[in-house]
């Protein structure tokens, strides 16, 4: 499995070092977060420094929905140097599709201006169905996207963004049905951008809840067995999962906002933000600890620590506390490490390699909770048994 970089607000030097020291493959450049210049200078810095390194950009298109609302946020998509294919749009202006050709077109005709390795096509966020008005439009963008695409005469390949809300996922029914209209376009593009949005105020730190990992696996398994490649953008700790069910890439970020997709990062901001508590990714427990619940466990329970160079970033002698940097670089390794459970092409042996690693972390957490330590909601072991169940639920759905 390939590992990108989703990038955001206050990038530094994480993905240049990340690059450098190969635990990244990759970076998604986002449209609200770079303004056009930086980003044609950073994309093309990218291609001279690591000409191998995948360079994709995600217009964020979908942002255009929210754009005239009060107090939102749209960073470097509004403005007097905006990009030149985003503007605000109302859902019935899309349920035409000459607008929806034209939008595809001013898109995709800015990208070949860059340095990019493939095209990211646009398309909205289908939010509440996938029987619905919202989907049709999204069908439209998916439709026309190859057509689109193949005008502009130029070899890189086109992925099409297909963006689904966790309410839209629940029907099976509705998703079956959906996929198979998507599989069967009359021209395809060669891969998608998939996006599971969150559509809750508060962002979780990744998406466990019941029925949602495993129809997110059920999209790639789809999508991977009709021969389409996979990009799975804010993946995060859920890489492993999506791949064993035949996703090829996945991305990750940072910040919260860039582990998980939802469209409140483009509302406007309530009250003041705090700043995030540092946090380990620890392959062992298959989730990230607090820097402060790494300090107080890794003498007594040195496996849950990864073993790898950006252990470093959180020394003992700082209270185990990493600089921002320190951290991206050691979330990103730790992703490295987990991808390591997945059989390409075999999701059965992926799935027993993760069932195994989850006993191990459930052995774990209880030898850790036997010493009497306690651990934060977001650090316990809450998620192995949500994970079990969806890997459970994914063999049903895709009868394996």
């Amino acid at each position: 499995m390939q590992i990108l970089a989703q990038h955001g607000f206050n990038a530094g030097t994480r993905i240049s070092q990340a690059l450098e020291d190969g635990l990244i493959d990759g970076v998604i450049y986002g449209a609200k977060d770079i303004a056009p210049a930086r980003l044609l200078e950073k994309c093309g810095e990218q291609a001279a420094n690591h000409p191998a390194s995948i360079r994709l950009f995600d217009p964020q298109y979908y942002a255009s929905i929210l754009a005239a609302e009060p107090g939102v946020r749209l960073g470097a998509l509004d403005g007097d140097d905006a990009y030149p294919y985003f503007g605000a749009r109302r859902r019935r202006d899309l349920e035409h599709e000459d607008r929806v050709r034209g939008d595809l077109e001013a898109c995709l005709d800015y990208q070949r201006t860059l340095p990019v390795t493939a095209f990211i096509a646009p398309n909205i966020v289908v939010r509440r169905s996938l029987d619905s008005v919202e989907a049709t439009i999204a069908k439209d963008f998916l439709r026309n996207a190859a057509t689109v695409h193949g005008r502009l005469h130029d070899p890189r390949p086109l992925f099409a963004t297909l963006a689904i809300s966790t309410d839209a996922l629940r029907d099976r029914i509705e998703l079956q049905n959906f996929l198979q209209e998507v599989t069967e376009l009359e021209s395809p593009p060669n891969g998608f951008y998939l996006l599971i949005e969150h559509p809750d105020h508060d962002i979780p730190p990744s998406l466990e809840e019941p029925d949602i990992l495993s129809r997110w696996m059920l999209v790639n398994r789809v999508l991977s067995l009709s021969g389409y490649e996979v990009i799975n953008g804010f993946a995060d700790v859920l890489a492993p999962y999506l791949g064993a069910a035949g996703a090829g890439v996945v991305a990750t970020g940072w910040f919260n906002t860039l582990k998980v997709f939802s469209l409140k990062k483009f509302a406007p901001i309530s009250g003041k933000a705090r700043q995030p508590v540092p946090r380990y990714a620890s392959a062992r427990l298959l989730k990230t600890i607090r820097h402060t619940e790494l300090e107080s466990l890794r003498a007594e329970f040195p496996e849950i620590l990864n073993g790898s160079a950006t252990d470093s970033y959180y020394n003992e002698d700082e209270g185990s506390r990493p600089s921002t940097i320190g951290e991206a670089l050691q979330n990103w390794d730790c992703l490295k490490q987990l991808t390591e459970l997945v059989t390409s092409g075999n999701p059965e042996a992926s799935i027993n390699s993760i069932l195994g690693a989850l006993d191990q972390a459930d052995e774990t957490y209880a030898v850790i909770a036997a010493s009497g330590i306690s651990l934060r909601d977001r650090s316990n072991n809450e998620h192995i048994q949500v994970i079990r169940d969806e890997l459970a639920a994914f063999r049903e759905l895709a009868e394996i």
